[in-house]
């Protein structure tokens, strides 16, 4: 070892360093899930509800991912552990409120990829209508009845066979070697970011020609709002750029920048070292993405009244015909296809590594993980795929697929609310750590950070609208509900499905609720507070209307603001009775492990 700790050249420390992520890899993974279905489909959502205040959509969208990102960077930075969106949380306040962020966390990151995947028929229906339901019939709108019109997004049994197949095919190149992969992800994503900088080059530039945009209500494709124009109009009536972030899935077009994190284990170490590289990926891809969408989204409100009768056609397609640009409405098609599989390609490796970690810390099958079902070898190289978790993540897709008929509204909506669930945690973690190596002044802007991240998910999860949250919340609740029943069920001698949950190896955790003054009991019930205050207050305003809207938003807010420092509280006495065992940077590796303050 030299001076500074690194491991000379050509030894075992030097051929780790090769294998670990660059600043590119990094990049590729973040701008990998960022750029996915979503910059296709949302802009239209958001013109829809708000006309050219769409715009402001789509900053707010960005501006709380930021606020969001800034934390969980932070905490990655302090703390890099790859699978640490699980791993922190259990150290930090225990298994049990582990157990619902990993719920969210399997359940958001498994929807992506059927989402995705549910995207990629909606690309091909240009070619082939019948992979939708009425696809022939979507061609001209005019025609449609409301009934028909809500079904226009879900896929028939043809177009469901295709999901399945794409499915199938990411998690399949999802068994490469993962620097093979890491490549071909780098490769996908240069391409499906470099068509949508096409279209706002040359459309942007032509829509300078156009002196009118279409107003709100125009937006006659949106089957999950049927009706006629005049309706259309009245139903936009008083909806905010807020409703749009999560009910028009914006937030479903930026998530994604968290896979570097994901992976802060594994990030190379020399030269700028693993938090520049980190805060690059991240900060660099949401920068960029904010830029690319609100250049998408001027240029469909100034294109919009050139949309012709064709649900079938992209938008930006479309646009890009009526500006006798065929050579780019061909690459839009064909990045229909190919951005969602890139987005579903990271988002199913990254779970991979999640769940691995789930199942060392025994939340679920210990199985899962071990040696003979991690890797497998293939013309004598040995490839470490977790082969076991991408079989049983894909089972997951295929169900949450079949319950919504692959419609993609329903899926964006149990992708993004149980992902809020999840990006509320790293604050109360960053925030019950105090890291006693970061300054005062540092440590104190952790605490605002995170105390403004975790009211501004509340306020933006109240504005989604009952029928995302319903959907997204219930997923977080069968899921927790499994991952803490399972072990207990397993552990008694049931009839009929004894035998096979028998071998379900994970610890019994439910059971601490029923242990009086346990440490891990307390974080879990404000965290459970707080997302059933969230569900309640969401409902009240779906009952008494828009007129209760600034009361039950009111509701949402302080009651986030109030749970925030009782859950960092109870956090650190959970760590306080069960102290945590925390990877420390690089640069500190010869220095005791990081350790909590009290």
């Amino acid at each position: 070892m030299d001076s500074r700790g690194a491991a000379p050249a050509g030894s075992a420390g030097d051929a780790d360093e090769q294998r670990r992520l660059s600043a590119l890899d990094l990049v590729g993974l973040a701008a990998g899930g960022v750029i996915g279905s979503g910059w296709l489909l949302a802009a239209g959502h958001a013109h829809w509800a708000t006309g050219e205040d769409a715009l402001w959509a789509w900053v707010v969208g960005g501006a709380l991912m930021l606020l969001i990102a800034a934390v969980m960077v932070e905490l990655g930075i302090a703390v890099p552990k790859t699978g640490g969106l699980i791993f922190l949380p259990l150290q930090a306040a225990g298994p049990l409120v582990a157990t619902v962020v990993a719920a969210g966390l399997w359940i958001g990151y498994a929807v992506n990829p059927a989402s995705e995947a549910a995207a990629m028929v909606r690309g091909l229906a240009h070619w082939f209508p019948s992979l939708l339901q009425n696809g022939e019939a979507l061609k001209d709108v005019d025609g449609l009845t409301t009934q028909r019109m809500e079904q226009a997004n879900d896929l028939s049994f043809t177009g469901g066979l295709w999901a399945i197949a794409f499915l199938v095919l990411i998690s399949g190149l999802n068994l490469l070697p993962p620097r093979r992969l890491i490549r071909l992800n780098l490769f996908v994503t240069v391409v499906k970011v470099l068509i949508p900088v096409l279209i706002v080059v040359f459309l942007g530039l032509a829509a300078f020609d156009t002196t009118e945009g279409c107003p709100p209500g125009e937006a006659w494709y949106f089957s999950e709002r049927p009706g006629s124009s005049q309706q259309l109009k009245d139903q936009a009536d008083g909806l905010s750029p807020l409703y749009v972030v999560l009910g028009g899935a914006v937030i479903y077009a930026y998530i994604g920048f968290q896979a570097p994190l994901d992976f802060a284990g594994n990030v190379k170490r020399r030269g700028m070292g693993e938090a520049a590289r980190l805060r690059w990926a991240v900060y660099g891809t949401l920068v960029g993405a904010f830029a690319l969408y609100t250049a998408l989204q001027y240029v469909f409100d100034r294109h919009c009244d050139g949309l012709t009768g064709n649900m079938l056609e992209s938008p930006y397609s479309q646009f890009a015909v009526a500006a006798s640009m065929t050579w780019l409405a061909w690459l839009v098609r064909l990045n229909a296809v190919l951005s969602p599989m890139g987005a579903g390609l990271v988002f199913t490796h990254a779970l991979t590594r999640e769940v691995a970690a789930l199942s060392r810390a025994h939340l679920t099958h210990r199985g899962l993980q071990t040696a003979r079902r991690a890797s497998f070898r293939f013309r004598g190289a040995e490839i470490d795929a977790y082969w076991m978790i991408l079989l049983v993540n894909l089972a997951i897709s295929l169900v949450l697929l079949a319950v919504v008929q692959g419609n993609w509204e329903k899926l964006v909506a149990l992708n993004s609310v149980p992902t809020l669930v999840v990006y509320a945690m790293p604050g109360v973690v960053l925030a019950a750590l105090e890291l006693r190596r970061f300054r005062r002044t540092r440590r104190a802007v952790h605490g605002v950070l995170s105390y403004a991240a975790f009211v501004a998910i509340a306020v933006v999860i109240h504005e989604a609208g009952w029928a995302d949250v319903w959907r997204g919340m219930a997923a977080v609740g069968i899921g927790s509900a499994l991952l803490l029943g399972l072990p207990w069920l397993a552990r008694r001698d049931l009839p009929f499905a004894g035998r096979l949950l028998r071998r379900y190896d994970a610890r019994d955790h439910v059971s601490r609720f029923a242990v009086r003054k346990d440490p891990a009991v307390r974080p879990v019930l404000l965290f459970l507070t707080y997302l059933a205050v969230l569900v309640g207050s969401t409902l009240l305003r779906d009952v008494l209307g828009d007129e209760a809207a600034l009361v039950t938003r009111l509701i949402a807010a302080l009651s986030a603001a109030v749970v925030f420092p009782l859950m960092v509280r109870a956090a650190r006495r959970y760590m306080a009775a069960v102290p945590p065992t925390l990877p420390a940077p690089r640069r500190e590796s010869r220095q005791a492990p990081v350790t909590a303050g009290t």
